[in-house]
């Protein structure tokens, strides 16, 4: 009965000593959350500098926009299938909230190698940055190129009309891409990034 007793108190012992440190690897702590943060802040930051340099006039369109987001993006082909994944942040710059999000990504088509770009939205109105922030987003391929516009004249050279009151850059090693190619991309919030308030 005491061998028992032993037995259990050890087992009780045991679980006390695991359950912190099982709570801790399923929960990332407030300091690794917050390294994440500034990582992201950091690519995205670089992501909007490559933009500028390859198409000028659009700091001008970000700048006058309601809102703008900035991911950066892997996709890969291996064969007959392929994907991606990205993360990125979007940013209100009238009340100055900060939304991480993520990206994902499924195609279909030959090819073999990984590309990696930076995908930057561009809202003017409240109900398209919002929209796109709380509903996510799914890009289904209707685009057409938008040189002007009647809101930021020719400063949205080079980016894409993707929805009312929303245009995309894409920017790769290469440069501006002369075509989206991000069929079936879904864009939604990362929760575990973003601070509760800000959603």
């Amino acid at each position: 009965m005491k061998k028992l007793s032993r037995i259990f108190l050890c087992v009780i012992m045991a679980l006390l000593v695991c359950l912190p440190a099982a709570s801790a690897l399923a929960a990332p702590s407030a300091s690794d959350l917050a390294s994440e943060r500034a990582e992201l802040r950091t690519k995205t930051y670089k992501a909007l500098l490559q933009l500028y340099e390859k198409q000028p006039k659009s700091r001008e369109a970000i700048q006058h926009s309601y809102g703008y987001a900035v991911f950066v993006d892997t996709s890969y082909n291996l064969g007959l299938l392929g994907g991606g994944h990205g993360r990125g942040r979007a940013i209100n710059q009238h009340s100055k909230r900060e939304v991480f999000m993520k990206m994902s990504q499924m195609k279909v088509g030959l090819g073999v190698g990984v590309l990696q770009s930076n995908i930057i939205f561009v809202f003017d109105t409240p109900e398209a940055f919002d929209s796109f922030v709380k509903k996510g987003w799914t890009f289904g391929g209707q685009a057409a190129a938008a040189a002007r516009d009647g809101v930021h004249g020719d400063s949205l050279e080079g980016a894409f009309q993707v929805a009312p009151g929303m245009w995309m850059y894409r920017v790769s090693t290469k440069g501006l891409a002369a075509e989206l190619g991000i069929n079936g991309t879904r864009f939604t919030v990362d929760k575990k990034l973003t601070e509760p308030s800000n959603l």
